[in-house]
């Protein structure tokens, strides 16, 4: 009989795209259905330039210009082949098995967010949405939940909810956008890092093909 331990973390936050998802952006994956690129609202929005609504209402307005009449149900169709990283409901499962909460926090597309909370039993997620009118068409305008650079207080709204400390919270992320997240965190996982900004802040830097690499570093 395995001799139980005492465990070290509480909750493990996710970011989706690019950890759970296995592609750079849920965002992005519209955009290429498109044949569309936002390099310069994303160059605009790095620079300051503009803000986290700006930035959605500007990748929203390319799709509509391809599709006038786009409504959220056409964007969940394109969004259902987007593929997941290998090794999700085993680890989820695993972290469970120790008591340990699992959140989503991304400012990915929100759909992709609760399919994958409800089809892997993630306690919580948040994520971004796009607003419609009754018809369900889109009007162009994003629903702002996570700001891109300030996914701490994403992260801070589980915390609170269910008295955790940040002490006791491991964090997974990919980009320079999950290093807020970061911070303060007792455990910062950088998994397949896409820059060095979120390597340098991590403690552990993982390259793999499957999630399940990640649990012995926070079960160890």
């Amino acid at each position: 009989m395995r001799e139980s331990r005492p465990r070290k973390y509480d909750l493990v936050a996710f970011d989706m795209d690019g950890v759970l998802v296995k592609y750079p952006s849920s965002w992005t994956w519209v955009h290429h259905h498109f044949g569309v690129t936002n390099e310069t609202a994303l160059d605009a929005y790095i620079q300051g330039q503009i803000d986290d609504r700006e930035f959605m209402r500007r990748d929203i307005s390319l799709w509509i210009q391809r599709k006038e009449d786009l409504c959220k149900a056409d964007i969940d169709r394109i969004l259902e082949d987007l593929p997941v990283t290998e090794g999700i409901e085993d680890t989820i499962s695993t972290l469970k098995r120790e008591g340990i909460k699992t959140a989503i926090v991304s400012g990915g597309l929100d759909s992709v967010a609760r399919g994958m909370s409800e089809r892997y039993g993630f306690e919580g997620w948040i994520a971004n949405g796009l607003e419609c009118n009754r018809a369900g068409r889109l009007t162009g305008e994003g629903i702002l939940r996570v700001e891109l650079m300030n996914k701490r207080s994403a992260l801070d709204s589980f915390l609170k909810l269910w008295g955790i400390g940040r002490e006791r919270t491991a964090c997974v992320g990919n980009s320079f956008v999950d290093v807020s997240m970061f911070e303060d965190c007792g455990l910062k996982i950088a998994y397949n890092p896409i820059d060095d900004i979120v390597s340098k802040k991590a403690d552990v830097v993982i390259n793999a093909e499957d999630l399940r690499s990640i649990l012995p570093f926070i079960l160890d």
